[in-house]
């Protein structure tokens, strides 16, 4: 009988008033307020921590239908951000969303101020949809745009991290394959937050020359960059070694497009090419 004791006496604690003492209803919202009150573990998996469902994924309410009531569970609102970021982990990109953040980036000279103010602004302006950053190698382009997807995932939209080779080969592996391409094309285009990094790349070819890029790279980006410039509530984030002047000089019209969203607010960064500015040389020791 002690025994019994010992286990129901911490339980009608946490009940208040007896079982009896409460009506149905009552009861069932006790069940409700007791669940989400509780924590979950799904932090554990994506390591975001969500003060809404506490990391259970679902949040218990009641529906009320005439003289009926019962209870139901609606998926969080973290779901999407949740979703996002196993999609970067299985990509093996969920660290550098952790640590290319704004606190992260050393805004130390003149110019490094302009790129961080710039990109601060970029995320708080809904009226533009267009980000670019190109130029010098090193100078922190893809942590600052790394930065700004992070915070539009934070804020549960969909986002996309696009390695331009990588994704264009992929992408180009399967055009004999019209239900794949497709599928892949279509999560590109669609996603509300793209980031395109190191667009175009360039590559030196055997004589040293910088290679331009192929006509299907070209005719992959254009395919993306005119869907989400047809479709403003969109947001692309592009990064990339080759300034708008070069990238004038690969495709005119894709150019145009990413000047014409980008340049409108503010958003089109031309980092001048210094080596002094390539901080992965920084701290090199010559002998």
């Amino acid at each position: 009988m002690e025994a019994l004791k010992a286990i129901t006496e911490p339980w009608l604690k946490r009940l208040g008033p007896t079982c009896e003492a409460m009506t149905p209803k009552e009861r069932l919202q006790r069940r409700i307020d007791d669940y989400n009150a509780d924590t979950g573990t799904r932090d554990q998996e994506d390591g975001y921590d969500c003060p809404v469902c506490k990391n259970k994924g679902f949040i218990s309410a009641m529906v009320e239908q005439g003289p009926a009531f019962y209870e139901v569970f609606r998926p969080c609102q973290c779901d999407e951000i949740r979703r996002t970021r196993l999609r970067l982990k299985k990509a093996g990109l969920l660290d550098a969303v952790n640590k290319l953040t704004f606190d992260n980036y050393q805004a130390i000279d003149p110019w490094q101020k302009r790129i961080k103010e710039t990109a601060l602004r970029f995320i708080q302006d809904d009226a533009h949809n267009f980000f670019f950053i190109g130029g010098q190698s090193g100078a922190g382009k893809t942590h600052i745009c790394t930065a700004i997807t992070a915070h539009y995932i934070n804020a549960g939209k969909r986002a996309r991290y696009m390695v331009w080779f990588d994704e264009a080969t992929k992408l180009k592996g399967f055009v004999n394959d019209p239900e794949e391409y497709n599928a892949i094309m279509a999560e590109l285009k669609e996603t509300d937050v793209l980031y395109i990094d190191d667009l175009f790349k360039p590559i030196k070819g055997a004589n040293g020359q910088t290679l331009p890029p192929s006509y299907a790279d070209v005719r992959l980006a254009m395919e993306i960059i005119n869907y989400r410039y047809n479709n403003p509530a969109l947001i692309t984030i592009v990064s990339g070694e080759r300034i708008l002047d070069e990238l004038l000089d690969i495709d005119e019209a894709l150019a145009g497009r990413i000047s014409e969203l980008s340049k409108e607010g503010g958003y089109c960064l031309n980092l001048a090419r210094d080596s002094r500015r390539n901080w992965r040389m920084k701290g090199v020791t010559t002998l």
